[in-house]
C-alpha cells in the first residue's frame, strides 16, 4: 500500500507539473497565437496556472484544505467560462456560437448554488459533471461543423483541432470518474480513480502543448463548401449507349 502512496503522490505531483505547460508552450510558441481564440486560450492558461500553483501553495504550505477546495471551484468556473468563450469563437454556426456562450450564465448558477448547498469540507461532483457532459456534447459538433468546411490543409494541422481533442479526451475520460468517485469509500478504489484522473489529465495537458506544433489557419467563407441550388447534373444511365 504504501509503494501505491508513493506512486500515486508522484503522479500527484505530475499532473500539477504538466498543468503548467500549456502556457510555457503558448509564450514559445505566441507567434503563433494569430486569432482571437487562441488569444483567448493564452489568458486561459495563465489564469489556471496562477490557481495552480495557488492552489498548491494552500494545499502543501498553509494546509488548508477548505482554502484549496475554494480554489479547485473557481479552477473548475474558470475553465468552463473561458472555454466555452474559445468555442464560441472557432464555432461558424450562429445558432451554436450564442448555446455555447449563453450556457455560462446558467452554469456559473448552478455552482454558486452547489457552493453554499454543499459541505465546506467536500466537493460537490454535480456542476463538474455538467461541465464535462455540456463540452462533450459542445466538441463533438465542432469536429461535425468543421466536416462541412473544405480547408487547404487537413484539419489535425489547426492548433485548435488539438487543443478541442485534448479537452475531449479530458472530459470523456474522467466523466465516470467524477461520477462513481464518492460511491464507494474503499482507499483501494479511491486510488484507482485518482490514478485514472492523474493518466487523462496528462494527456491532456500534452495534447494541449502539441497543438502548438501545427499552425492555425484564420478560415475565411471561401473555406465554406457551397454547393449551387440550380446545379443540374445529368443522372447516370448504365444502359444508355451512344451512338
Amino acid at each position: 500500500m504504501k509503494k501505491i502512496t508513493t506512486i500515486q503522490n508522484l503522479l500527484t505531483y505530475i499532473t500539477y507539473l504538466t498543468e503548467i505547460l500549456p502556457l510555457i508552450f503558448c509564450v514559445l510558441f505566441y507567434k503563433k497565437l494569430n486569432t482571437k481564440a487562441l488569444k483567448v486560450f493564452f489568458i486561459y492558461t495563465i489564469l489556471l496556472t496562477f490557481l495552480v500553483l495557488l492552489g498548491l501553495i494552500t494545499l502543501y504550505i498553509l494546509k488548508s484544505r477548505q482554502t484549496y477546495l475554494l480554489i479547485t471551484k473557481l479552477y473548475y468556473i474558470s475553465e468552463y467560462c473561458f472555454f466555452a468563450i474559445f468555442l464560441h469563437l472557432i464555432f461558424n454556426n450562429s445558432l451554436a456560437k450564442k448555446i455555447v456562450f449563453y450556457s455560462i450564465f446558467p452554469f456559473l448558477l448552478i455552482s454558486i448554488s452547489s457552493y453554499f448547498i454543499s459541505s465546506n469540507s467536500i466537493y460537490s461532483n454535480y456542476p463538474l459533471l455538467i461541465e464535462f457532459l455540456a463540452f462533450i456534447i459542445f466538441i463533438i459538433y465542432f469536429f461535425y461543423e468543421k466536416m462541412n468546411i473544405i480547408v487547404e490543409y487537413p484539419l489535425y494541422q489547426s492548433i485548435s483541432f488539438w487543443i478541442c481533442m485534448g479537452f475531449f479526451i479530458y472530459f470523456t475520460g474522467n466523466f465516470f470518474v467524477f461520477l462513481f468517485i464518492n460511491s464507494s469509500k474503499e482507499k483501494l478504489f479511491i486510488s484507482q480513480m485518482k490514478f485514472i484522473y492523474s493518466f487523462v489529465t496528462i494527456c491532456k495537458n500534452v495534447l494541449l502543448c502539441v497543438a502548438f506544433l501545427a499552425t492555425e489557419k484564420v478560415e475565411s467563407k471561401d473555406d465554406i463548401l457551397h454547393i449551387p441550388s440550380d446545379l443540374d447534373l445529368d443522372s447516370f444511365n448504365p444502359k444508355t449507349t451512344l451512338n
